[in-house]
């Protein structure tokens, strides 16, 4: 069992595996975002010349099938036009990875403060400090999570330099740049993030003492429902009895939260066969 946080507040038991399995799903969306993505710049620019098809009876479907493409892009405006959108749309799929990863980095972050001190990290993902001696820093965690704004900075390069009629633009030579940094950044935070999660482990005992009795109010109300009160009602009563709440083990709340992809039914099997049918080794 783990602390589960709303407003950065403790609110109710939750389990390392729930905060584990919710990153899974995340990627999961991710992949599909990325797959998504891939089949709709899978099309052949070649052939439209500068942008207005050419007087030759090209052969665009046989370049097509021979370079792999999955269809043909078939207006040369068009074709044209979707310079820049296409790598944009390449950039907004890898940031919904990084926004997820970014988050991931923030728990880890606070979670390894001795405020929290829910997570310890290997010595090779922290790194000492300039001038202080006692100083273990996330370093890397850190540098993973500003990952995203690197790729939301080349968002808005690329949204502002497609402010252009239709045809090829000169303006659009600068689109290079900020999308090749962008990648290669989100490509070094993606190799490192496996890494992460194998290196994140969990203090058992802190987190056991992070749950106090308050954080089981939620479900004695919800108890007090099932035998036929109003959930308002049973609402306001624990209100009213609040400091006669009985403690009750951690263990027992997340053992009890058996709702489809609660503590207690996380549906990893769900989450695996979908994970595999998108094909990805």
């Amino acid at each position: 069992p783990m602390p589960g946080y709303t407003h950065l507040q403790r609110a109710v038991p939750s389990s390392c595996g729930m905060w584990f399995a919710g990153f899974a799903e995340a990627m999961i969306d991710n992949l599909q975002c990325l797959q998504d993505t891939q089949n709709l710049i899978d099309a052949n620019p070649l052939g439209t010349a500068a942008g207005y098809g050419v007087n030759l009876p090209l052969n665009r479907d046989m370049t097509t099938k021979e370079l792999g493409f999955a269809r043909l892009q078939v207006n040369p405006i068009y074709t044209q036009n979707s310079r820049g959108k296409f790598e944009l749309a390449v950039l907004f799929a890898l940031s919904q990875a990084l926004l997820d990863i970014r988050r991931y980095c923030w728990d880890v972050s606070l979670f390894t403060t001795q405020e929290f001190d829910f997570i310890a990290l290997p010595d090779e993902m922290t790194t000492g400090s300039s001038i202080m001696p006692n100083k273990r820093n996330p370093d890397l965690v850190e540098l993973m999570r500003a990952s995203h704004a690197k790729l939301q900075a080349a968002m808005v390069e690329l949204q502002s330099l497609l402010s252009l009629p239709s045809g090829y633009q000169r303006d659009l030579q600068f689109s290079k740049g900020p999308m090749m940094g962008a990648i290669k950044r989100g490509l070094q935070t993606l190799q490192l993030f496996p890494r992460l999660v194998a290196g994140t482990e969990f203090k058992k005992e802190r987190l056991l003492a992070a749950i106090d009795t308050p954080m089981h109010a939620t479900d004695f109300a919800v108890e007090l429902s099932t035998k036929g009160m109003a959930f308002r009602d049973a609402y306001q009563q624990v209100v009213e009895r609040y400091d006669e709440l009985t403690d009750r083990a951690p263990e027992d709340s997340v053992a009890q939260r058996n709702s489809p992809g609660g503590c207690a039914d996380l549906r990893l099997d769900a989450l695996l066969e979908r994970y595999q049918t998108l094909g990805i080794d």
